[in-house]
């Protein structure tokens, strides 16, 4: 019984926070264990993490072997930003869904204008094989 309320308590609260799209929203990530599903109107969002890895990309400095993050776009969005903020030397990997879509930011790790549905997989990386902690921030508005 006690289960059923909390479920029935918890959808309410997820209801909300889908239904007030201008919200920022924080999500803890350490393992990439989902997939983070959006569709135009979920505003902006933050996904924390550590940079780096022991996979070394000729053009995106080292990675994990895995994504940090998957996320899955139902609908296209005609403007989408991701950007990377961490210490050291940070790189954005963004591999799309279908196929060559793959783009390496090293400069300045961010990602923005027309992205299509589909499945991205995101590492972030460090150009010198270091691991800092990073905040990933994905935002509709430019």
């Amino acid at each position: 019984m006690k289960g059923n309320a909390l479920k029935q308590l918890m959808a309410i609260a997820l209801g909300l926070v889908m239904a007030t799209p201008s919200l920022a929203q924080t999500v803890q990530t350490e393992a990439q264990d989902e997939v983070l599903e959006l569709a135009p109107g979920f505003g902006e969002m933050t996904l924390n993490g550590n940079s780096g890895g022991s996979s070394r990309n000729l053009d995106c400095g080292y990675t994990a072997e895995t994504a940090n993050h998957e996320i899955t776009l139902r609908q296209d969005f005609s403007y989408l930003r991701l950007q990377v903020e961490a210490e050291g030397s940070p790189t954005l990997l963004v591999i799309g869904p279908t196929s060559g879509d793959r783009f390496c930011a090293r400069s300045l790790p961010q990602q923005s204008g027309y992205w299509q549905a589909g499945t991205y997989r995101i590492y972030v990386g460090d150009r010198e094989g270091n691991s800092q902690p990073y905040r990933l921030s994905i935002s509709e508005n430019p």
